[in-house]
């Protein structure tokens, strides 16, 4: 075989091993080129998502600063002009016959750097409808078997304060019901307890707003505010930014190979 036939033969070996090799390395490139597109529109969706949260929360605490403005209600009149789900936030008075026995301590609660229990107590307002009243935020113990004392009411009462519905874990709402008084729970899931009870319970707590109340009444309307869903949003943005940033960075590595191979 003459120089000319072998050279031939080389470049013919050569090229028929490089083709398989580009065609590997192509799909592999288009695979990424697609998880990128995916995971960026992804990741853009997660941020008008949040952008979409936070407008609905920052209306809902604007909502909330005016109704902290109003005169309180009777709390027939809110429930004749409001829906359940519009109840949070209302100031109504009621004049309520406390239950003694039918007392709870709701676990994993937490106040000034201190873990402890929010206490509510069942009472029965006027017009007949059975309601929790929140006692304030109760510090636990060094020792989780021995509940804290509570000072319960043990009189009827008119009192002033406002209504809300405390909102749902969403990876369990579990009652969790210890037997005892006051009862341990672990979420206040008033449907379960109005099965338990056997009686039907408004499904809005009401927080009193006397003068020298005796325990302290953390205030959470809303789980999250509109300010930290902002800011989960600019994250979201942020991070498919830097995605994007990352893949043309590569593209035009990728491009220039190619243009150089």
């Amino acid at each position: 075989m003459n120089s000319k036939s072998k050279t031939k033969a080389i470049f013919t070996t050569s090229g028929s091993m490089a083709a398989p090799s580009q065609r590997v390395w192509s799909g592999k490139f288009w695979v990424g080129a697609v998880l990128t597109v995916v995971v960026f529109a992804l990741l853009v969706k997660l941020g008008f998502w949040q952008l979409a949260r936070g407008e609905e929360k920052l209306h809902l605490e604007t909502r909330l600063a005016a109704r902290a403005q109003m005169a309180p209600l009777s709390l027939a009149t809110a429930l004749e002009r409001y829906s359940m789900a519009e109840l949070t936030g209302l100031r109504v008075t009621v004049t309520l016959d406390p239950h003694p026995d039918a007392t709870f301590l709701l676990d994993n609660q937490t106040f000034d750097g201190k873990v402890g229990y929010l206490a509510y107590q069942l009472a029965k307002q006027q017009d007949g409808h059975w309601m929790l009243i929140e006692r304030g935020f109760v510090p636990a113990g060094n020792d989780r078997r021995v509940l804290p004392n509570v000072d319960w009411l043990t009189e009827p009462q008119t009192l002033t304060g406002r209504l809300y519905a405390r909102s749902t874990n969403p990876f369990s709402d579990a009652l969790g019901l210890e037997a005892g008084n006051p009862h341990r729970i672990q979420n206040l899931n008033v449907e379960a307890l109005s099965q338990w009870l056997g009686t039907p319970i408004l499904p809005v707590a009401f927080q009193p707003q006397q003068a020298n109340w005796p325990y302290p009444q953390p205030w959470q309307p809303l789980a999250m505010s509109a300010q930290k869903h902002f800011g989960y949003a600019l994250q979201w943005f942020t991070m498919a930014a830097v995605l994007a940033v990352i893949a043309l960075v590569i593209g035009v590595r990728v491009w220039r190979a190619g243009r150089h191979s």
